[in-house]
């Protein structure tokens, strides 16, 4: 089941941030619908843009006009934001919070933080929630389908399997496939929460799965109750560590 790319904006005042944010989100299957850098820009395309989420720095110009952005992202246009700074100090922080952000990014902007905080920003926003702590990791993540997001846990997802740009992802409780433009490595190093990478072990080139699911390995085969695997000599040892096999 091919998803819809989640269509974003960057409200970015700082050429080498704002080119660090956009080459991530394009490396995690984002659309940018358009960037901005001043006040009078970014109300015109929070305006005319076609977006899914609001990615903007506190202090656009040397100013704080980023909180009023949020503010009228919050209560006008109705749509997640997630502030972006380079520090939160207790003052800023307060101001923030009035303003009902969605999430926070703190910049450097690390590609595992951003994927965890658009998906913080849609979940808290889905379920009118204030934004947690900055950079607080989930387990759950959300898909595009058409207007809406449908929520998935990590938990649940049984197995990935690699197919171009793309990787495939398994709900087990569905029996499901759903897709997120980012590859197989990447997905394992930066989507996949930290806390749960070491269940997803990579049996070959093409398809990693999650321990939890495994039934019984017998020789270089992998028996889940969904699907066989076949794990390559490459990666057999690295399969028998993980599943704690003495041989």
């Amino acid at each position: 089941m091919l998803q819809e790319e989640i269509k974003a904006l960057v409200i970015e005042d700082e050429e080498i941030w704002l080119r660090s944010i956009l080459t991530n989100l394009d490396d995690f299957g984002y659309t940018v619908s358009g960037t901005a850098n001043n006040f009078e820009d970014a109300i015109s395309l929070l305006n005319t843009a076609d977006y899914d989420i609001v990615l903007m720095d506190i202090n656009l110009n040397r100013k704080k006009s980023g909180l009023e952005l949020g503010k009228m992202v919050n209560s006008l246009y109705r749509k997640p934001y997630i502030f972006i700074t380079a520090s939160f100090d207790t003052h800023t922080m307060q101001e923030a919070i009035s303003s009902n952000p969605s999430a926070y990014l703190t910049k450097p902007v690390n590609p595992a933080s951003l994927v965890i905080a658009i998906q913080n920003a849609i979940n808290n926003f889905n379920n009118k929630q204030s934004a947690n702590t900055p950079n607080e990791e989930e387990l759950h993540f959300f898909v595009k389908q058409g207007n809406k997001y449908k929520k998935l846990n990590w938990k649940d997802i049984a197995y990935l399997r690699s197919e171009k740009n793309y990787t495939a992802i398994y709900n087990a409780p569905e029996k499901t496939e759903y897709y997120i433009r980012s590859t197989m490595p990447k997905t394992l190093k930066y989507i996949i929460p930290a806390k749960l990478q070491d269940k997803f072990i990579q049996v070959n080139r093409a398809e990693s799965v999650n321990t939890s699911f495994i039934l019984e390995l017998s020789g270089d085969e992998i028996k889940t109750a969904f699907k066989v695997f076949y794990a390559t000599d490459a990666y057999v040892p690295g399969l028998k560590q993980q599943l704690n096999i003495i041989s």
